[in-house]
């Protein structure tokens, strides 16, 4: 099984070596997990669909959608891939990350700390307030928290220690952030976007990254995504590079 298309280099998760993984999770049941074949369903247990109601409420229009595309094409992806909700991974879980792995782009769950951690913290203390305390939470805190670090998923120790969930929920956003419909069954991104519009997509997300960076330094630190995209757009605010961290080291180097 191959990874998907280079350009996707920085959020893609790729898939490569997923399909000999064992399960890291219980499987979710065939109702819960939703019919793949039904394009736009979505897991139906009751913390799904508090999550649901959540990013309905918190999220702007472009945001939520974005979080559900995130789900509908990384389980499409996977099925292309042979492998099954329910089966192969819980799709419970993997909605879970898709979901709510953007939340620390709103103020609901805004810390201070980049948006990646402010939304796994976030997704963690919704889960554990709807009485969730297993390792449902890890594998929620890990896939948001990494979900825009490159690299991890071309790990083979990664693929064979870490839960699926996060790969194919990773692979997902990756897809709807710098992948494309080529990618998924014929007609499918068409059928989603029908009901779930893009609304800038990719480019109104990385406005809102810099604007969280602009108004709190803290949530775009060097050499991390945010702190990369704001250099970019903005070169002229401060930026700390690595000379200054060892210039700044009490070790005299």
């Amino acid at each position: 099984m191959s990874s998907f298309l280079p350009r996707r280099t920085l959020l893609g998760a790729g898939l490569a070596g997923l399909a000999g993984l064992t399960v890291g999770m219980p499987g979710a049941s065939a109702a819960d997990a939703g019919d793949q074949n039904a394009d736009l369903s979505f897991p139906t247990t009751r913390i799904a669909q508090a999550a649901h109601r959540l990013v309905t409420d918190a999220q702007e229009p472009y945001l939520r959608n974005h979080s559900l595309r995130s789900f509908l094409f990384g389980r499409a992806a996977a099925a292309q891939s042979g492998l099954r909700p329910g089966h192969d991974y819980n799709a419970e879980v993997m909605f879970l990350i898709c979901v709510l792995h953007d939340m620390g782009l709103t103020e609901r769950a805004d810390t201070g700390q980049r948006f990646e951690i402010d939304g796994a913290d976030f997704a963690a203390r919704f889960l554990e307030e709807h009485g969730i305390t297993d390792r449902r939470i890890d594998t929620v805190w890990d896939g948001i928290a990494l979900h825009t670090s490159s690299g991890f998923h071309q790990s083979p120790v990664f693929a064979r220690r870490r839960p699926p969930e996060i790969t194919v929920a990773q692979n997902g956003i990756g897809l709807d952030l710098t992948g494309g419909p080529e990618e998924l069954p014929a007609g499918y991104a068409d059928r989603v976007h029908a009901v779930y519009p893009r609304h800038g997509g990719a480019r109104v997300l990385t406005d809102a990254i810099i604007a969280q960076g602009l108004a709190d330094p803290r949530k775009a630190p060097p050499m991390t995504l945010p702190g990369e995209i704001l250099h970019q757009r903005h070169p002229e605010a401060p930026y700390i590079t690595w000379q200054g961290f060892l210039d700044a080291s009490g070790w005299d180097d």
